[in-house]
């Protein structure tokens, strides 16, 4: 897969809100991936089968295929298919989820606004943007999702999302 030559202004791109999650009531496919045109994607519900028949939950599955569905959506927005997707839509994915703000949901008007400070725990509340542990999560789902097609059918060659090689403060114990 080659960069793209044009680094894309991804505050810019509209991602729209297209396919969804499904509950299937099915015991072999608790949840399955729709595409826009509400086409199931098969090479998403191989890999949640796959996770299923080594005893992940179905709660698992389901995570795992609404940050799928986040990937399928961007990649729609950037007109590149799954699996010729290279570095450059893996770095874009990840540099849109850090500024994109999430869905709006409704709220109970006594509610504090989102990332504002708990006055009694000091704790900070939800923000509108996506926390880094879910942007990490999300990173790891889809890079599972290509190393399980990868070892079962050789392709795509390349995983858009390579093992992270940083190491991070948090792995080392403050003395």
């Amino acid at each position: 897969m080659q960069e793209s030559a044009e680094l894309r202004d991804v505050t810019a791109l509209a991602v729209p809100r297209v396919g969804r999650v499904e509950k299937t009531g099915n015991p072999t496919l608790p949840y399955r991936l729709l595409d826009a045109d509400g086409t199931e994607v098969a090479a998403v519900s191989e890999f949640l089968r796959d996770m299923l028949a080594n005893d992940d939950s179905p709660t698992s599955l389901r995570s795992y295929a609404y940050e799928l569905l986040a990937w399928f959506r961007f990649l729609r927005a950037v007109e590149v298919a799954w699996d010729r997707a290279g570095r450059a839509e893996a770095r874009d994915f990840a540099l849109w989820l850090k500024t994109v703000k999430k869905p709006p949901r409704s709220r109970r008007p006594d509610t504090p606004p989102p990332g504002s400070i708990n006055p009694v725990t000091g704790k900070r509340y939800i923000g509108e943007n996506y926390a880094p542990r879910t942007r990490r999560h999300a990173r790891a789902v889809i890079r599972s999702f290509y190393e399980y097609h990868r070892d079962m059918h050789g392709r795509p060659l390349l995983n858009p999302f390579p093992n992270a090689k940083r190491v991070d403060d948090r792995d080392f114990p403050q003395g």
